[in-house]
C-alpha cells in the first residue's frame, strides 16, 4: 500500500508539471502527456512494457510538437524503473540506451528550435539522465545484496530446524526404543517365571516399573527442550552407566570413563544404552554384553560386544545412525560390524575434555 501510494503521489507530481505548461501545449500534447503519467502507475509490476510505452509516447509527443517538456520526465522515471525492478539487467542496459537516444533526440530538438545549444543540453540532460540510472543500479545492488542475505538467513534457518528434528528424533529413539525393549524382555520374563518362581516375577515387574518411570523422565527433559528455557521439569538427572545394570541384560562393563562433560557423559551413555538395546533385540534370549572403556591422551575409546550370532537386522537403522551422528558432533569415529567368532561389536572414539 505505502509503495500504491508513492506512485499515485509521483504521478500527481507529474501532472502538475504538466499542466503547469498547458499554456504552451496544445490538447494532444496534454493527452499524450497524462497517458505517460498514468503508465507509471504500473512500473514496478510491468517495468519493460512501462518503459516501452513511456517511450513510443514521448516520441509521438516530439513528432507532434518538436519541444522538451516537464513530462518527459516520465522517461527518466521508466528508465530507473527497468533498472531496479526487472531480474535482468540487460534490459536495464537496454533502457538506459534508449533514454540516451532520447537525451541526443532532445539536444537536437532544442538545438533547431534556437532554444537552446546542443551541446548544453546533451551535457546537462545526459549528465542527469547518467546519474539516474547510476543510482538506480546502485539502489538495484543493494537490494539484491539484501535479498541475498535474507535467503542465506532462510537457508541456515532451515538447516538449523533439520538438525534440530534430528537431534530430538535421536533423543525420543534412544529413550523409547532401549526402555520398551527392556520392558518386553522384562514382561516376558515375569509371564514366563510368575508361576514358578513368583520372586523373580515380581523383581522382573520391579525393573519395568523403574525403567518406566526412567523413560518418563527422560521424555519429559526432551519436553522441556521443545517448550524452551522457561519450561518447568519435575526432575532433571544425569543419565548414568550404573542406571543400565538393571535392565535385565548380562552388561559387564570394565575400565573407567574418567571425568566428563554432560555432553561427553550422554554421548557414551546413549552408545551403550543403545548397544544393549540391539543386544535384546537381535543377540537372542541369554545374550551377554561386554563394554570396554579406554581412556588415553585426550580420547575415550567405547567398544561394545555382544555374544550374539553377529547381525543386525536393518543393519543401518535409526539405531546405529543416531550414534553415528552422536560422535561425528564430537569429532570422533565410529564402526560397527559383525566380529570373527559370532558377535556384534560397535566401537566409538571420541576426544574428551581434560
Amino acid at each position: 500500500m505505502r509503495s500504491r501510494l508513492f506512485d499515485a503521489a509521483g504521478v500527481a507530481c507529474v501532472l502538475a508539471l504538466l499542466y503547469l505548461e498547458r499554456h504552451l501545449a496544445p490538447v494532444p500534447i496534454l493527452v499524450i502527456g497524462t497517458a505517460m503519467a498514468l503508465c507509471l502507475l504500473l512500473r514496478r509490476a510491468y517495468p519493460v512494457p512501462v518503459a516501452a510505452a513511456v517511450y513510443g509516447l514521448a516520441v509521438v509527443q516530439v513528432a507532434v510538437r518538436p519541444a522538451v517538456r516537464m513530462v518527459d520526465v516520465c522517461v527518466l522515471i521508466a528508465m530507473y524503473s527497468v533498472v531496479k525492478y526487472h531480474r535482468r539487467l540487460l534490459w536495464g542496459i537496454v533502457a538506459g540506451g534508449g533514454a540516451a537516444a532520447g537525451v541526443l533526440i532532445a539536444a537536437i530538438v532544442e538545438w533547431r528550435s534556437d532554444t537552446g545549444s546542443f551541446w548544453t543540453v546533451f551535457s546537462v540532460v545526459g549528465a542527469v539522465t547518467a546519474t539516474v540510472w547510476a543510482s538506480a543500479y546502485s539502489v538495484r545492488t543493494r537490494r539484491l545484496y539484501i535479498a541475498s542475505l535474507e535467503e542465506e538467513r532462510d537457508q541456515l534457518a532451515r538447516l538449523m530446524a533439520a538438525d534440530e528434528r534430528a537431534a530430538i528424533a535421536r533423543e525420543l529413539h534412544d529413550v523409547i526404543a532401549h526402555s520398551l525393549s527392556v520392558m518386553i524382555v522384562q514382561a516376558d520374563g515375569a509371564a514366563y517365571v510368575v508361576q514358578t518362581s513368583p520372586a523373580q516375577a515380581r523383581q522382573a515387574l520391579d525393573t519395568i516399573a523403574a525403567t518406566g518411570r526412567a523413560a518418563l523422565t527422560d521424555m519429559r527433559r526432551v519436553l522441556a527442550v521443545l517448550r524452551g528455557p522457561s519450561a518447568v521439569v519435575e526432575e532433571r538427572r544425569r543419565p548414568r552407566l550404573a542406571d543400565l545394570a538393571e535392565s535385565g541384560l548380562a552388561l559387564r562393563i570394565e575400565g573407567e570413563a574418567g571425568a566428563l562433560g554432560a555432553a561427553e557423559e550422554l554421548t557414551v551413555f546413549r552408545i551403550v544404552q543403545e548397544s544393549m538395546t540391539n543386544t535384546l533385540r537381535h543377540a537372542g534370549a541369554g545374550a551377554s554384553l561386554l563394554v570396554r572403556l579406554e581412556r588415553s591422551d585426550g580420547t575415550l575409546a567405547i567398544t561394545a560386544t555382544d555374544d550374539g550370532p553377529g547381525s543386525v537386522a536393518g543393519a543401518e537403522g535409526h539405531g546405529l545412525i543416531g550414534m553415528r551422528e552422536r560422535v561425528a558432533m564430537h569429532g570422533g569415529t565410529f564402526a560397527a560390524g559383525p566380529v570373527d567368532g559370532g558377535g556384534w561389536q560397535v566401537r566409538a572414539t571420541i576426544p574428551v575434555s581434560g
